[in-house]
């Protein structure tokens, strides 16, 4: 290539930009930030600026091109600030070697106080061109930077809480060492990445939400559970705030502490403060503080047991005592110095007047005193409950026991009164002569304990240690027997026992005691008689027929026979129209006395009624076995019977039936049974007949029977007769019972025996029912029509009525048609209707009856089944006393105590008795000595037809029936 040719001129101008471009980079090196120095390869300075010496600390000037480097040291030593100790060909080789050094490894220089960095470039052309920075400044904000980092990690490590740094995945990036021991981790490494650490999994959702929060720049405070790597859960509370990573990524920053035990404090300090609050209002309990300058501090039931403003909070010393009761106050100060003076809680008790409503109010309080180290008062602290009631109470119980002292003597009751502070016990003299004690003689419990029978002891020494250790008011009622001191008599005792606490521990023991041996022997007597006959002593008609049913069920669980025998004593209504009732119940005793001797163990010898007597045998090995039994009953009646020095020729009539073989159930063995016997009595009496299919021809019989009450019902030949029933206190009739009796074709009357057979025929016994209850209704209402005060009408209703669930609506429908009020009618049912069949709606229509008035009489109780029972299940308001115990009550004494138990047995029950079948005076006189409320019987009446009762009421003025019964009671 041919070489380009210059000319002058454009050499000139190529000149001229040449050094315009030299003082460009010229200027450009003067005011370059750095110094800048150009080294050759022989370690020559070509260039630098003037910062380079300035940099490096030399004067101006001082530094020149063509200086070696060993040069620019030697003159660097020369002006001091640099590192001693090597020469200056050592420190110009450990320059350059650092120099060699790549950028990370090269080391700055120093320069007294003053830091310099050197970075060198080499060029292609072997030049080496540096530049040289004063660092002091950043070097110092480094080394500060780095202390601070040492302070804040010492206080992270010294921090309580737990510190945690999660990035924006929300993975962990940090936790100082308070968070690795609550997290219960060994190191740094179990937990650095995880996300949501170790947070209960019920929370994990709520972190999640937490942490976007706070990367969306708000900081939130939360608490949650978490379970440790050793299994602790605990509550935490957090505060998170967002933070800005060195990247600048957003993260969250979140200081947590462990605040399970300040919860379980703060539980424990709510339910402590609940359980104060419950019993402030269980107890009324109100507390209070008083200051050194007297002045009360009022909680808000205090405020409001005294009857002060809603929202006091504060009550001055004269203000208390304005409401303090004047005649209390100085008995109350008296007692605060008696306590202050002992250094003792102060209790007491005084009266209020309340500034709202004037009321006085009893106040027991209780005050505990601080006091400083002289013994003086600073504050005191108490609580006060208004006992007002119980003070009350208190008064009108020194009132009742005063009246309960009367009331025992009255009522023949011992009484034994212990009070425990004392330690006094005190026996009435009624409850020495009731144990048979000497006066002179000093009781105690434990001497009355050996008198009680050793069946009973064990229970009431039971009863009365319970009494006298419980914590609790108790009661209790017990009868036992008792071996009477002196005597040794055995008696019926009932005694009942109380204790009665008071609020300040005091406990008083009561113990009375009342001999109950008639009244015991009494209802002993009529439960007896519900399952017995009360003339033979035999079972009667109900137990019958209970031991029939279970004799039947086991024959049929065991397959095998029972026997039944159906028995009636012949003639026996003629040997008692002879010789008198009297005869004939002895002959009926001695007779049963026989059939009981004849048995064997396990048969049943009941009596049915009158003369009718059945033997029921449970384990029959054959009929043979069943007549040989019938022919020993009739051999040991063969020997006479002497009574009043008559011989008596006792023959019977036996009807006999095996089950299964004549009846599969108690019923249909009773019918085949009772068929048997009619068979006997046809057949001339004095025999026995074992059941045949041939005799169901009786059953005609009885059909006949049936027929003509169905007759007489059709044909309107039902009437009923009317007995007046007397208030045995002032003579007067207050109502009649009417009576079942029927009229044949030819109008002559019949009494009910005479279609006895139809009573057992429920369709026909229900007819007759509804049809007397009719014909009753009917008269009442021509009575009241005509101005006659017959009080009320009492009719039988059969247990037929209530096969169906609508006889009381029935009646109470007939009476509102015809008029009549409800308490003008009475109903009378015999213990057969709870146990028959329809029992189930009885409950329901004497119920229903009741509740409109209509008064429920149970008829000849005492001699049924569970009579007790019936009074408590259903609506009872009269008693009937069947005939059969006031026709020998003069007599009989036990007969007496029954009437007795009875008549006691209506008045606590608030439930009236009537005597039935009173014949004579002395009969009249004695129930009412008794008590007895109402009488029927001949002695005032025979059973009248209606049109009758008219004259009766007007034959009977009242002046004479008050004066004939005062008479016959001699004035009661």
């Amino acid at each position: 290539m041919a070489s380009q040719a210059y000319y002058p001129a454009d050499l000139a101008q190529e000149n001229e930009l040449l050094r315009a471009r030299l003082r460009v980079l010229e200027d450009a090196l003067d005011h370059m930030a750095p110094g800048l120095c150009v080294f050759d390869a022989e370690r020559r300075i070509s260039v630098c600026n003037p910062r380079f010496s300035e940099v490096l600390g030399f004067p101006e000037g001082a530094i020149h091109p063509g200086m070696t480097t060993l040069e620019l040291v030697e003159k660097g030593m020369a002006v001091g600030d640099y590192p001693t100790g090597m020469t200056a060909p050592e420190l110009e080789q450990v320059l350059w070697q650092n120099m060699a050094c790549s950028d990370d490894d090269r080391q700055p220089l120093t320069r007294g106080d003053q830091v310099i960095s050197a970075k060198p470039t080499i060029t292609a052309a072997g030049n080496i061109v540096t530049t040289f920075h004063d660092i002091t400044a950043r070097t110092r904000a480094e080394e500060g930077l780095r202390a601070s980092e040492a302070r804040l990690s010492a206080i992270l490590d010294a921090m309580p809480d737990c510190v945690k740094i999660f990035a924006a995945d929300g993975s962990l990036t940090y936790i100082n060492p308070q968070g690795i021991e609550m997290l219960q981790a060994e190191g740094l490494e179990e937990l650095i990445g995880s996300t949501a650490p170790l947070v209960s999994e019920e929370f994990i959702e709520l972190w999640n939400e937490v942490h976007q929060r706070v990367l969306a720049g708000e900081r939130v405070t939360w608490t949650y559970d978490l379970i440790g790597l050793a299994g602790r859960r605990l509550h935490v509370e957090a505060n998170a705030v967002p933070f800005r990573m060195p990247d600048g990524t957003r993260a969250q920053i979140c200081i947590s502490r462990d605040v399970t035990a300040r919860e379980r404090n703060q539980e424990a300090l709510r339910r402590s403060e609940e359980r104060l609050r419950l019993v402030q209002d269980a107890t009324g309990l109100a507390d209070y503080e008083v200051r050194m300058d007297m002045t009360i501090l009022c909680s808000p039931r205090f405020a409001e047991q005294k009857g002060l403003p809603e929202g006091t909070a504060e009550l001055s010393h004269v203000d208390w005592l304005k409401i303090i009761h004047p005649d209390d106050i100085a008995p109350l100060q008296e007692q605060v110095g008696l306590s202050l003076a002992h250094g003792d809680v102060c209790q007491s008790e005084f009266r209020i007047i309340r500034p709202d409503n004037g009321d006085i109010r009893w106040i027991s309080a209780r005050t505990t005193f601080e006091l400083d180290e002289h013994g003086t008062p600073i504050r005191s602290i108490g609580s006060h409950i208004d006992v007002t009631d119980r003070m009350r109470a208190d008064e009108a119980l020194r009132g009742s026991e005063e009246r309960f002292r009367f009331a025992a003597e009255a009522a023949s009751l011992g009484v034994w009164d212990y009070d425990p502070t004392t330690g006094n016990r005190e026996w009435s003299h009624r409850l020495m002569e009731i144990f048979g004690f000497d006066p002179d003689i000093e009781p105690s419990l434990e001497l009355a304990a050996e008198r009680v029978h050793p069946e009973d002891r064990v229970a009431f020494v039971e009863r009365l240690t319970e009494l006298r250790d419980g914590y609790r008011s108790t009661r209790f009622t017990c009868t036992i027997r008792i071996e009477r001191a002196g005597d040794g008599a055995e008696r019926w005792v009932t005694v009942n026992g109380w204790k009665a606490d008071r609020s300040e521990g005091f406990r008083r023991i009561i113990l009375t005691a009342r001999d109950v041996t008639e009244e015991k022997t009494a209802e002993e007597r009529i439960r007896w008689n519900a399952s017995h006959d009360g003339l033979t002593q035999l079972a009667n008609r109900a137990s019958f027929q209970e031991q029939l049913e279970r004799a039947i069920e086991a024959a049929r669980q065991e397959n095998r026979q029972a026997g039944l025998l159906m028995i009636d004593l012949d003639h026996f209504k003629q040997i008692n129209d002879a010789l008198g009732h009297d005869a004939g119940d002895r002959l009926l005793q001695a007779f049963a006395d026989r059939l009981t001797a004849a048995v064997h163990p396990g048969d049943t010898v009941a009596r049915l009624g009158g003369d009718e007597f059945a033997i029921v045998v449970p384990h029959l090995a054959s009929e043979q076995k069943l007549a040989d039994l019938c022919n020993s009953i009739h051999e040991r009646l063969r020997e006479p019977f002497i009574q009043d020095g008559r011989v008596l020729d006792c023959r019977i009539s036996v009807g006999a039936a095996v089950y299964p073989l004549h009846g599969a159930n108690p019923k249909d063995l009773m019918i085949s049974a009772d068929m048997a016997l009619y068979a006997a009595k046809n057949a001339g009496r004095s025999t026995t007949v074992q059941y045949r299919s041939e005799l169901r021809h009786e059953v005609q019989r009885l059909a006949s029977m049936v027929s003509l009450a169905r007759r007489a019902v059709y044909e309107d030949r039902i009437v009923p007769y009317y007995q007046p029933l007397l208030d045995l206190a002032n003579g007067k009739i207050v109502g009649f019972e009417a009576l079942l009796r029927w009229r044949d074709s030819k109008n002559a009357v019949h009494l009910p025996s005479t279609i006895e057979a139809a009573f057992e025929n429920h369709e026909v016994a229900a007819d007759i029912s509804d049809r007397m209850i009719e014909q009753a209704i009917a008269d009442m209402r021509t009575w009241l029509d005509d101005g006659v005060d017959f009080g009320h009408v009492a009719v039988n209703a059969s247990a037929a009525e209530f096969r169906r669930d609508d006889f009381g609506e029935r009646v109470l429908d007939s009476l509102s048609r015809a008029g009549i009020s409800s308490d003008c009618f009475q109903l009378e049912v015999t213990e057969t209707v709870f146990l028959g069949r329809g029992a189930e709606f009885v409950h329901r229509a004497l119920g229903l009856l009741s509740s409109a008035g209509v008064k429920i009489a149970l008829d000849d109780f005492g001699t049924g089944y569970a009579s007790l029972r019936h009074l408590k299940q259903f609506p009872v308001d009269i008693l009937k006393i069947d005939q059969s115990f006031v026709r020998d009550m003069e007599d009989d004494p036990g007969d007496e105590a029954i009437i007795r138990a009875v008549v006691n047995l209506g008045k606590n029950l608030n439930i009236k008795v009537v005597a039935e079948g009173i014949e004579n005076m002395r009969q009249a006189k004695r129930l009412i000595e008794l008590g007895c409320d109402y009488g029927q019987g001949f002695l005032f009446s025979k059973a009248v037809p209606g049109d009758r009762v008219p004259p009766l009421l007007a034959h009977i003025p009242q002046q004479a029936r008050e004066q004939r019964l005062k008479v016959a009671a001699g004035r009661v």
